[in-house]
């Protein structure tokens, strides 16, 4: 009986051990659970599952590699208790390699007794391998036609009780399963991740174009951005002179000024030849075994060039120059497919951004081509009135007998040079803005009178009514030919809206503190698009060979004479402008 009781207590304590280890895998699959459903970062994620599967498998510790097929190798932070805190495997290389080249599930005792086996980390640790639970991680598929994908490898190591057993790896399957489907999920959140980076780097480079005008600071932040995005130690864009088969000009990030006039890229060697005759981006992450780059390394540089990307700027087709990244700041870090598609996407956004400035740049050019002509145009136009009367009244004095005539013909002539002089100064000095009236006291229907005396005759002989009247007998401080300048402008224009027959009056009066002078005619008026900005330069309608700039010198000379101007205008009905000149 007694014996039967034995039996009975050994069996319930073995069933309470057991009920222990299952309740700590139940809380330890809880714990997981959690993790996977609260954290997508696997770098986080990951100590926090390891320590979970460690204890559940009742091993010493676990290590998580990922595997990276692009560069052929295991990758893991992870390592309980270990002293290395990052290792990196080629596959095929050791217990896990293995595991991650084949997809098969590795479970021995002995370690060191299997061939696979690589013991150079415990030499580095001083730590003793015994027994090994490695399992390969599948990429979830929904065919069974296809292959699955490695995405990781799960390694245990030394079993604290024996060696692991088929539960222990029907468990770590189990756990294996879920992890899979996190490591999609922290895949595909890295992956948006990088299409946000992106997506913020061409927004960036897109805001750098709209406020910064000069190129010089231009390139300079456009580096910028690339250099951190990318995670760069440094960078250059060059540009390339297809008619002399030349780089230039150079712009540089984290070059030395020293090493930068030291760089001069052959257009037709080495990557960046292979990159201007293909238009696709190139890398290498081992520049000094790159034959392409041996061809044409750039020299004088402090720095080792071990990694190097380059991505082509094209334009129509063609190439206009390059963009080149070196070193990434992680040592362990290289270049990968992504870092492609980013400088990829970056490359042809600064292409466009280039054309646009171009474009932009040649629109300017043409613009100021325009505006030099209508300037021509404008004083040529201007000139013509003062020619006039020079050519008329030098005819008059061929005929004319009366010495007091032909002296007084001369004086006009005189004055109409002058003034021919005076309207090129005016032209000139409008442009570069500058003032430079002489003001004198002045009489104001003296003013009237010089200027019925030099276009009543014109005017009449075009075929228009001509009326000038004073009501002021007032003086004025003010540049006498700079106001007959104003006159005139307004007169032509005048002129030039009306049809044979029309009427150009002009006429003083006082008002309170002021002389107005309001030259009125009968012509067709304003057009109310072009009212608001008459005195703008340029403006103009429907006047054959007008420009507009004859009314802004108007308004220029008016306001350096600290007098002002109005405009009163309805269509079909003709035209008035008032300027008020304080008077003294």
């Amino acid at each position: 009986m007694r014996k039967e009781i034995d039996i009975l207590q050994e069996r319930v304590s073995h069933l309470e051990r057991e009920l222990r280890h299952k309740q700590l895998i139940i809380s330890s699959i809880h714990e997981i659970g959690k993790a996977l459903s609260s954290e997508l970062r696997i770098d986080r994620l990951l100590p926090l599952i390891m320590e979970e599967v460690t204890q559940i498998i009742d091993a010493e510790r676990s290590t998580f590699y990922v595997v990276d097929h692009e560069r052929g190798e295991l990758w893991s932070k992870i390592a309980q208790k270990a002293e290395i805190s990052e290792i990196r495997l080629k596959i095929g290389m050791g217990i896990a390699g293995h595991v991650a080249k084949t997809g098969e599930t590795v479970n021995i005792q002995d370690a060191y007794s299997d061939p696979r086996f690589d013991p150079s980390t415990d030499k580095k640790t001083g730590y003793r391998t015994r027994s090994v639970l490695c399992m390969p991680i599948f990429e979830p598929i929904r065919s069974s036609k296809s292959k699955p994908k490695i995405l990781a490898v799960i390694q245990a190591l030394n079993k604290k009780s024996g060696y692991f057993t088929r539960e222990d790896e029907e468990l770590m399957a189990s756990l294996a399963a879920q992890l899979a489907i996190t490591l999609v999920n922290s895949q595909l959140y890295l992956a948006l991740e990088k299409r946000i980076q992106e997506l913020n780097l061409l927004y960036s480079i897109e805001q750098e174009a709209s406020y910064t005008d000069q190129d010089d600071t231009l390139y300079d932040r456009l580096l910028d951005k690339l250099v951190s995005t990318l995670k760069v130690k440094a960078g250059l864009i060059a540009f390339y002179d297809a008619k002399n088969h030349t780089f230039g000009p150079y712009y540089f990030k984290n070059i030395h000024k020293t090493d930068s006039k030291k760089i001069d890229l052959a257009p037709d060697l080495g990557i960046e030849g292979h990159v201007l005759r293909s238009g696709e981006v190139y890398y290498t992450n081992c520049a000094t075994h790159d034959p392409l780059y041996l061809q044409n390394q750039p020299s004088g540089l402090k720095f080792k060039i071990n990694q190097l990307i380059c991505a082509p700027l094209i334009i129509n087709d063609q190439p206009v120059g390059i963009i080149q990244l070196f070193n990434k700041i992680n040592p362990n870090d290289i270049f990968i497919k992504d870092d492609v598609k980013i400088l990829t996407s970056a490359s042809r956004q600064i292409s466009r951004l280039i054309e646009a400035r171009k474009l932009r740049e040649e629109k300017i050019k043409a613009e100021r081509l325009a505006t030099i002509g209508n300037m021509l145009s404008t004083i040529v136009h201007d000139l013509r009135t003062p020619m006039n009367n020079i050519f008329g009244f030098v005819d008059l004095m061929r005929d004319e007998e009366d010495p007091d005539l032909r002296n007084e013909y001369a004086e006009i002539v005189i004055k109409q040079i002058q003034t021919l002089n005076n309207m090129a100064h005016d032209v000139l000095d409008f442009a570069k803005g500058k003032t430079s009236i002489l003001p004198v006291k002045y009489p104001v229907n003296k003013l009237l009178e010089d200027f019925k005396k030099l276009f009543e005759n014109e005017i009449k002989k075009q075929g228009y009514e001509f009326e000038v009247e004073c009501r002021a007998a007032s003086m004025l401080y003010v540049d006498p030919d700079k106001v007959i300048r104003i006159f005139m402008n307004i007169m032509k224009n005048a002129l030039e809206a009306m049809d044979k027959g029309g009427k150009f009056s002009i006429k003083a009066f006082e008002a309170n503190s002021e002389v107005v002078f309001q030259l009125s005619d009968t012509g067709k008026g304003i057009p109310p698009e072009i009212k608001d900005r008459l005195f703008e330069s340029f403006v103009t309608s429907g006047k054959k060979g007008g420009t507009g700039l004859g009314l802004a010198i108007v308004k220029n000379l008016v306001e350096q004479h600290k007098g002002r101007i109005e405009v009163e205008s309805t269509p079909g009905k003709g035209t008035t402008f008032k300027i008020y000149f304080k008077k003294l």
